[in-house]
């Protein structure tokens, strides 16, 4: 472990490496992660991994045989290795310190999990640390990317699960119907005292509609 990290306990005797003073995993990979549900046992890929916490989180479900890691970042994803070595769990995710657009593996996965930047690059100032900005903004990563990545690297009716901002709903759906998907399940999620939903969950099909739910929202503090 480094000078500038910490290493934090996690449910079920797990840790994980974190940056004392830096980007730190937040509650919206905490919930994609939980909103996640596989119907059976399959390949999962983590698309934008940081440090890893979705994997980490994820990995305990018996329905996931083996786990990848993506992320762009080197030291983001050196510190996810590391983590993932700690918890004793090489043979089931494979850390790939990669660009997604990159990852020659087509029709490969069952299941994509993501918590991607939400913000375009003209919209909010852009934070001057490298970590925080290409994890909040659309720098190296953008929806329309996301989408087409994600068509490319599951198997047919393989499925996107993701959290967004509420703003951009429309537009994402309308990503996903170009690219053949088709949305299963949204849930919104609110702060409490609030009217309004910042930020909702969605799981989409590649290419089959299965039906669809909303879900009752998500209340947070």
């Amino acid at each position: 472990m480094r000078a500038d990290e910490n290493l934090e306990p996690l449910d079920h005797g797990m840790v994980i490496l974190q940056k004392k003073d830096g980007f730190r995993f937040g509650e919206d990979a905490v919930m994609v992660a939980e909103f996640f549900t596989p119907a059976k046992r399959g390949k999962l890929l983590d698309i934008g991994t940081g440090t890893g916490i979705i994997s980490l989180i994820l990995s305990r479900d018996p329905k996931i045989d083996k786990i990848t890691s993506v992320e762009i970042q080197e030291e983001m994803a050196g510190m996810a290795k590391r983590s993932v070595e700690k918890n004793d769990l090489t043979e089931k995710i494979e850390v790939l310190n990669i660009d997604i657009k990159k990852l020659n593996r087509g029709n490969t996965y069952d299941y994509i999990v993501s918590n991607p930047p939400y913000m375009k690059c003209s919209n909010g100032k852009v934070n001057p640390h490298s970590m925080k900005a290409i994890s909040r903004h659309e720098i190296t990563l953008n929806l329309e990317e996301l989408i087409d990545q994600s068509r490319r690297l599951l198997k047919p009716g393989g499925s996107l699960t993701m959290i967004y901002r509420s703003e951009r709903m429309v537009e994402l759906l309308n990503n996903l119907s170009q690219s053949g998907f088709y949305p299963k399940r949204i849930q919104n999620i609110f702060s409490e005292n609030t009217k309004v939903s910042k930020l909702f969950m969605i799981e989409a099909v590649k290419g089959k509609n299965k039906g669809f739910e909303f879900l009752e929202p998500l209340y947070i503090k």
